[in-house]
């Protein structure tokens, strides 16, 4: 039985409920989400927000820094965030606006934003060494077959006698 893969297509929609943010390059990310149908229809008539936040050292709060914030137009799935701090870790969450209230729905993936240049600093080298490694670096260990038992080796697998 063959399967004719020209007729199958990817689904715009997969009805499920996920948020990816990805790395552009140091000054930007991606945001991509989906909600399911469901969930929409929960939301109908609210205002959904965006919000981006650099998140501290260890990743959790308190000292999360909400940096932007965006009111979403009906029905979108992906946003940009540009003019980022490079080196810094981020985190985005989508809200449902309620008077002066918003509520989570989905929390992103943290990704990190990778330096705006290769590391400058000074890094103090300490050498080690290690046994059984010689001068040369590859390890120091005598053959452990001669040439006549190698050759002998060599011919029983190759079926010569």
């Amino acid at each position: 039985m063959s399967i004719n893969i020209e007729r199958f297509e990817l689904p715009e929609w997969y009805d499920d409920n996920l948020m990816t943010l990805l790395v552009v390059n140091q000054h930007s990310i991606y945001l991509y989400w989906e909600m399911c149908f469901e969930q929409w229809k929960i939301l109908d008539g609210n205002q959904l927000v965006v919000n981006l936040y650099e998140l501290n050292s260890d990743g959790v709060d308190p000292g999360n820094r909400l940096v932007r914030r965006h009111t979403l137009p009906p029905f979108t799935g992906d946003w940009y965030f540009h003019n980022l701090q490079p080196g810094r870790r981020y985190q985005a969450e989508i809200c449902c606006q309620q008077n002066d209230r918003q509520l989570s729905i989905m929390k992103s993936n943290i990704v990190a934003v990778p330096p705006a240049g290769p590391y400058q600093g000074l890094r103090e080298v300490e050498w080690r060494s290690v046994d059984g490694i010689g001068d040369m670096g590859t390890p120091a260990k005598a053959p452990a077959e001669t040439m006549k038992e190698l050759v002998n080796t060599m011919s029983f697998y190759m079926g010569i006698k």
